[in-house]
């Protein structure tokens, strides 16, 4: 009788202890899996990051499709082509006094 109750007292003690590793595995995945909630909170931050640098660019290509516009034969600027000719030509007028700030 002694015999069967030990061996059921040890048949016990394993099955709780196999319970508790399954148990500690799953949990270990829930927490640091590939689809975990660490994982989750991750890529929330990615795509706000994303998010963010989708906004940057589209202002610029609002802006660069706002200069192409103003560059159109019906819609000429004639100000805004000064400013390139300046800044890509290195033009000046008599009258412009010119700073050099890369120093």
């Amino acid at each position: 009788m002694y015999r069967y109750l030990i061996k059921n007292n040890n048949f016990s003690y394993s099955i709780t202890l196999i319970s508790c590793l399954i148990f500690i595995f799953f949990l270990s995945h829930i927490f640091f899996g590939d689809r975990s909630v660490w994982k989750i909170f991750q890529l929330k931050n990615q795509i706000s990051t994303y998010e963010k640098q989708y906004q940057v660019l589209v202002a610029n290509k609002n802006k660069v499709l706002l200069e192409i516009n103003l560059l159109r034969d019906n819609n000429l600027d004639p100000d805004l082509i000064s400013e390139i000719a300046h800044k890509n030509l290195g033009l000046i007028e008599s009258d412009q006094i010119v700073l050099d700030l890369k120093n």
